[in-house]
């Protein structure tokens, strides 16, 4: 399922670009980014679920943590998960009836895309569906920052779209130097940088919006060493089980951290090297 992408450490990213997904950017053109910095994550807390999910898209909105998933090992749901004890329960269960994906909530709408069936689904807060909008791209993360939705699409760029009717307001390149970063996966937009899972890799990579480039890269390989032997175990089962989700909390600055169809998640900080 997507196109398969090779894992890699830090260094790798920056030295050896091409081997990440990257490519030059188009028409060779000269861009000026900083040097992206090293970023650690450093657990605080682990949560563990009593219920898998093929986690898409994972987000705090008014101290609840909800996730959308996809109907890979299981059904495309909308997931409220007890911060407390773990516990998951479906908000909805649409089965098989679509792919989900990237999930956000803005202007008290809850937003969920679908994957290649160009489908964007916006509930109220009883969820109840108030629309179906297009997509004329495939879903991958979503998320947004104070006027906008900002989406990926599997590719090295991100669309700005307008939460009334899913139209694109515009987009950006992800990029270091000159060489694009693709395969850009789950979002989550915080103090004006999006966070993205970068799909198949254990990398975040810390963006600017308004240019597209990498701020910071945080290599997330420690997450899979804080594993028990059977969490290792039913991680390592299929190699669609990668790292993906990304939520964050603003009431405690913390993001919440996971992967798909792994049974715990991680809460921290990501802290510069």
């Amino acid at each position: 399922m997507r196109v398969p992408f090779s894992v890699l450490s830090f260094m790798a990213l920056l030295i050896a670009p091409a081997r990440l997904g990257a490519e030059p950017l188009a028409g060779g053109a000269a861009v000026q980014c900083p040097a992206p910095r090293p970023y650690s994550f450093e657990v605080t807390g682990q949560l563990h679920r009593d219920q898998p999910g093929f986690t898409e898209g994972l987000e705090v909105h008014d101290g609840r943590l909800y996730e959308s998933t996809g109907d890979l090992f299981g059904e495309t749901r909308i997931n409220v998960i007890d911060r407390g004890t773990g516990k998951v329960s479906a908000l909805r269960n649409d089965h098989h009836s679509y792919f989900g994906e990237g999930l956000t909530f803005f202007g008290g709408r809850l937003y969920q895309m679908s994957w290649r069936e160009h489908l964007v689904f916006v509930f109220d807060k009883l969820d109840r569906r108030l629309q179906v909008l297009h997509n004329p791209r495939e879903g991958w993360g979503l998320t947004h920052d104070a006027s906008r939705l900002i989406a990926s699409d599997g590719s090295s760029r991100l669309f700005f779209l307008s939460p009334r009717d899913f139209s694109t307001l515009g987009s950006v390149t992800v990029h270091y130097g000159s060489q694009q970063v693709s395969n850009l996966n789950e979002l989550e937009y915080v103090d004006g940088a999006v966070w993205a899972n970068v799909f198949e890799s254990w990398q975040v990579v810390k963006i600017a919006p308004a240019t597209g480039c990498v701020l910071g890269v945080a290599d997330l390989h420690g997450l899979y060493d804080r594993l028990s032997p059977d969490e290792k175990a039913k991680v390592d089962a299929d190699g669609n089980f990668v790292l993906n989700g990304i939520a964050h909390d603003p009431a405690s600055g913390q993001f919440i951290l996971t992967g798909k169809y792994w049974p715990v998640l991680f809460t921290g900080r990501f802290v510069e090297k």
